[in-house]
């Protein structure tokens, strides 16, 4: 067993509160235990060293081991990689926020634009929620046209629509005509501010007026906003399927790492040989395309990233969000065993703690009971009966015997095989008289989930006292 799962000497202390913040790109470089390099996965039918398939971000095949704590594919819980980016990226659920902190700070010395005894400075710092303390901060900066610390123009920053470039607008000194009199209309000087130099702007923000901008240092800063080295997630995370002996199916996430890793390579060679800036920046807005697709394949206006059949891949904010996501669909709600699931109708003649249970229920539904001198004999009737009884009756479908092994009732053949004695479990069907949970969502409050007695009749609903359908908000319109 390996070691994420042996008893930790931690003392027990009780959650207060849950901080959530962004990655350091120096923390992800620490945390990293591979830097990924290449698109090539495998080498020779074996994980290759720096690949998306590095031995040493664990390991989903059963014919190999993880190389960092050793352990095989049911005990290693995998650990991420990470890539270098050639350059700088926008992250497309942070670029927005990066403009509001840009508007809010000199282009030229990264101070905040408000002068620190300005009273309307001192009032934007009595608002405790940080959104929306940058938001006023933003509402009041982002007219300013000259920084008041170095006299240097102060550009307008948008996003341009469609797309994740973002533009920045410098007001042009007023020029004269022949007759020296000024002209009527200023000419802008639009330029694209790179990531790299957004960076630059952001890194030297002090901690101090990055807290006044509503930022917690210790969680996050605004230039960790944008990304420098990209989280590689563990195999366990976009596992590959072995198709035969050869061919591998790879997961959404796992292709697209493949075409940023092909993208990053490209763009660091055009870097190092020297290639115009037009062309070096083709090559970074293409990085830029399969980051953002990797990210949120649904960005309005940008190519979807797609797999070598032409579906669109499922990239990680759709895997989150929405009702099949991870959150509602792993997370809050999780498919469980023993229950079951049907529509509702009414019975007069039930009480008010019966639930009616239809027999094809009721012979698929087991209940685990122990074997004990006293239920000896009753359970080996039911064992006999086995997995398909006698109408009326029920049976069961598995022995568990004391050493945790579990014997199929449908495969038993010979009196020995269905041997009891006390300590071994009997998986036996539903019986009149068992107390189950009922439950009806949405779930408002501790009566959307009572006890009932079963009473198993014919056909294929449940059946429930009207009086009981009240604290459960039912009705029996399909309920």
């Amino acid at each position: 067993m390996s070691n994420y799962e042996s008893h930790s000497t931690a003392p027990v202390r009780k959650v207060k509160r849950l901080q959530f913040g962004i990655l350091d790109p120096d923390f992800i470089r620490r945390y990293s235990v591979a830097k990924i390099e290449t698109s090539q996965n495998y080498d020779k039918g074996r994980p290759r060293l720096g690949g998306l398939s590095d031995p040493r971000l664990g390991t989903m095949d059963r014919a190999f081991k993880c190389t960092t704590d050793g352990a095989g594919v049911l005990d290693c819980p995998g650990y991420f990689g990470h890539i270098e980016l050639a350059k700088p990226m926008y992250h497309v659920h942070f670029v927005r926020t990066v403009i509001r902190v840009l508007r809010c700070v000199s282009y030229h010395n990264s101070k905040i634009l408000l002068m620190p005894d300005d009273p309307k400075y001192k009032m934007l710092l009595r608002i405790r929620n940080p959104e929306r303390r940058l938001h006023a901060f933003t509402s009041l900066c982002q007219s300013k046209r000259v920084c008041e610390h170095t006299g240097g123009p102060q550009p307008i920053y948008r996003l341009e629509s469609g797309t994740l470039r973002v533009l920045a607008e410098f007001p042009a000194p007023k020029a004269s005509d022949l007759d020296g009199a000024p002209l009527l209309e200023s000419m802008e000087r639009k330029q694209e501010l790179t990531a790299e130099r957004a960076l630059e702007i952001l890194r030297r923000v002090s901690d101090e007026d990055c807290a006044a901008l509503g930022f917690d240092t210790r969680y996050t800063r605004p230039d960790w906003m944008i990304l420098q080295a990209l989280p590689v997630p563990p195999p366990p995370v976009r596992p590959s399927v072995q198709m035969d002996s050869s061919a591998r199916s790879e997961d959404d996430l796992t292709h697209q790492l493949g075409e940023i890793l092909k993208a990053n390579l490209r763009l660091a060679r055009q870097e190092e040989a020297g290639a115009p800036q037009h062309i070096v920046s083709e090559f970074a807005l293409l990085l830029q395309v399969h980051v953002t697709g990797y990210l949120d394949n649904t960005v309005p206006g940008l190519p979807q990233a797609k797999q070598r059949s032409g579906r669109p891949i499922k990239s990680i904010s759709q895997r989150l969000k929405g009702k099949e996501g991870r959150l509602r669909g792993n997370l809050m709600g999780k498919r469980v065993d023993f229950s079951a699931r049907t529509v509702i109708t009414g019975d007069p003649n039930l009480a008010l703690d019966e639930l009616g249970v239809p027999w094809g229920i009721a012979l698929t539904l087991t209940f685990p009971e122990s074997v004990t001198p006293h239920n000896i004999e009753r359970l080996r009737a039911l064992v006999e009966n086995g997995p398909y009884p006698p109408p009326g009756q029920t049976g069961a479908r598995f022995i568990i015997r004391d050493d945790g092994s579990r014997l199929d009732l449908r495969f038993l053949k010979t009196e020995r095989d269905r041997h009891l004695q006390p300590g071994y479990k009997v998986e036996r069907h539903m019986i009149n008289g068992d107390v189950v949970i009922f439950n009806r969502q949405p779930s408002l409050h501790k009566m959307s989930m009572m006890g009932h007695r079963v009473r198993i009749l014919p056909y294929s609903t449940f059946r429930l006292n009207l009086s009981v359908t009240s604290p459960y908000n039912a009705d029996f319109d399909g309920d």
